[in-house]
């Protein structure tokens, strides 16, 4: 029985969004991606979503619960640990990977919120951040807002009341708009075909 390379998959608690199981690597090759976002339970792999969700940091916890108790309310939907799929058509020089995890998605408003801690530290750490917010806007239209050492009681005084403003300001849609990551697959395999 031939693979249907085209199939797609849903990810609990991302109910907008459909994701490839197939997606072309960096290096050009074919690789079940659902397996490497979201493996099986007992998958030794270091970092996938599903860990993300169960081990989450102080910062994680407290903006997890400002979604609990409905803080966001009014713009849709949160995504916590969100995949986004790097395609190479566009892959900007200098990114590696398969994919992106955000932190925070609102899908309704295309925004994402990012909570830094010292891995973001450093100018290599700012530089591939920079790399990764560029990508999302041009690629996907997803701006990122990023908030360094949340749990601190002065970053919540200030750079949260910023977020919190710049909230306010937006106007989300009806419904999420999925994002499309299929288009180097399906290039892919039409070429396969000739």
């Amino acid at each position: 029985m031939e693979k249907n390379y085209r199939e797609e998959f849903m990810i609990p608690g991302i109910s907008f969004q459909k994701f490839p199981v197939y997606a072309i690597s960096k290096s050009g090759r074919l690789v079940n991606f659902k397996n490497m976002v979201y493996p099986n339970p007992t998958s030794s792999k270091r970092f996938t979503r599903r860990k993300q969700l169960i081990h989450r940091s102080q910062q994680a916890k407290m903006f997890d619960m400002l979604i609990n108790i409905g803080y966001f309310q009014g713009l849709g939907e949160v995504v916590r640990e969100m995949p986004i799929l790097i395609e190479n058509s566009k892959r900007p020089k200098g990114m590696n990977g398969l994919f992106i995890l955000l932190d925070y998605y609102f899908p309704n408003i295309r925004m994402a919120v990012e909570l830094d801690s010292e891995y973001h530290e450093g100018e290599k750490a700012e530089n591939r951040d920079k790399l990764r917010d560029k990508f999302l806007m041009d690629s996907y239209g997803i701006s990122v807002f990023r908030l360094k050492n949340f749990h601190l009681e002065s970053v919540q005084k200030g750079k949260f009341h910023e977020l919190t403003a710049l909230l306010k300001t937006c106007t989300p849609t009806k419904e999420p708009c999925p994002l499309i990551f299929t288009n180097d697959l399906f290039s892919y395999l039409q070429q396969r075909k000739m």
